[in-house]
């Protein structure tokens, strides 16, 4: 009886773990989802590097705070659309919530901002690696995690 007894709990504690594995995955991109109406924000930069050009959209209410000298606050999203080319290429989200993050390890999280890709119809880009926005935008901690954080100091 103990070897079944070891093999039941062995094969349960096997499907936590991977059950606990993926929500932690899933809490991150997933929480993200299209933000409809990021035009409606303030194009704050534009970013040319060859035949890539990026523009880069983000909350009035975002660029106020910074330029009051506050953190970006909770529930502010920037929309990166990446045109290569010439052509639209794809999104590229992150999104700042109260709460967000908590769950990472000090080495991967970046504050409360979480991220996720979108192709061109907007459909979220599986194909994307995530832990790459993460690795990213670590060192940008000084700056909220955000690069462009300078430039929504001088937003119109």
């Amino acid at each position: 009886m103990k070897p079944l007894f070891f093999h039941v709990l062995l094969t349960a504690l096997t499907f936590v773990s991977v059950a606990a594995v993926t929500l932690q995955v899933r809490a991150g991109g997933g929480l993200v989802t299209f933000p409809e109406n990021f035009t409606d924000g303030v194009l704050y930069a534009t970013v040319t590097r060859g035949n890539l050009k990026e523009e880069i959209f983000t909350s009035r209410a975002a660029i106020v705070a910074v330029k009051n000298g506050q953190r970006i606050p909770s529930g502010s999203v920037i929309t990166l659309v990446d045109y290569r080319d010439g052509k639209l290429f794809r999104y590229v989200v992150m999104e700042k919530r109260a709460g967000w993050g908590a769950d990472y390890p000090p080495e991967k999280r970046t504050g409360e901002w979480e991220f996720q890709a979108f192709n061109a119809d907007k459909s979220v880009n599986r194909n994307e690696n995530l832990d790459r926005c993460f690795s990213c935008h670590k060192p940008q901690a000084g700056q909220d995690f955000v690069f462009t954080f300078d430039r929504m100091k001088s937003a119109p």
